[in-house]
């Protein structure tokens, strides 16, 4: 089998900049290759050879593995080893459904009290988006999550804010941004729908940018799902009735 990771072996030693355990690192490198592509969906993934292919013992690898099995990346099967989970329509319902609940009440929190600093920052990650939207390789989940959390700073609950950084920390949200930009299109329309969010957080609106907030994210889900269709077309073939 071959596998191709986000870091290659060798590259995983410790550093003067990265004390982290080898365990946290290995995590890292399987989950990115997982999340960009790299290591494709229903890929069996062996302790031991992944373990070869990354230069390091087994035991970080069982710890990583056992991570990304408990975040619904890769699955457990019976006779050793995991198999790389597809992205499901579930997933993507889930994701959208939380955040349209949450981080729209988390938005409404934050409307009216946007610092003139909080809206410069906003308008210059929409500028820098802006810049990279023709290049698909751009790390748009970065990106996007970026203007995202921005658009709630000020919002004073804490415990909401620490609910959606958690929601954000979930791998799953690499794959939806991953198959959401799979259609450039979709890149154009993200930008222009953040910059008219930056535009009504600065004015005194509050019903329109509600009603932005909720219309980009019911766009999100509703297009990273039509997406999600196609490519189980394309990857399979039609059977003839």
């Amino acid at each position: 089998m071959t596998m191709s990771f986000a870091r290659p072996a060798g590259s995983l030693a410790k550093t003067a900049q990265d004390h982290r355990p080898l365990a946290v690192r290995v995590y890292e490198s399987v989950r990115d290759s997982i999340v960009t592509g790299q290591i494709e969906p229903n890929t069996q993934l062996v302790q031991e050879q992944v373990a070869e292919a990354l230069g390091v013992s087994r035991t970080p690898v069982r710890d990583a593995l056992l991570r990304l099995a408990h975040e619904g990346l890769i699955t457990r099967i019976s006779g050793g080893g995991y198999l790389v989970n597809d992205l499901a329509e579930q997933d993507i319902h889930d994701i959208f459904e939380v955040r349209q609940s949450l981080e729209s009440l988390a938005v409404r929190l934050s409307f009216g009290h946007h610092t003139p600093g909080q809206l410069t920052l906003l308008g210059a990650l929409v500028d820098d988006m802006a810049q990279r939207a023709a290049d698909s390789d751009a790390p748009w989940f970065e990106l996007n999550r970026d203007f995202h959390v921005a658009l709630v700073a000020p919002c004073t609950n804490r415990a909401l804010l620490s609910i959606l950084g958690e929601l954000w920390n979930k791998p799953v949200n690499r794959l939806i941004t991953r198959q959401y930009v799979s259609d450039p299109e979709h890149i154009h329309r993200m930008v222009g729908e953040h910059r008219a969010l930056v535009e009504a957080a600065a004015s005194t609106d509050a019903d329109t940018m509600n009603a932005l907030t909720l219309e980009h994210l019911k766009e999100g889900y509703g297009e990273t799902s039509v997406e999600r269709r196609r490519s189980l077309k394309v990857e399979s073939p039609t059977q003839e009735k």
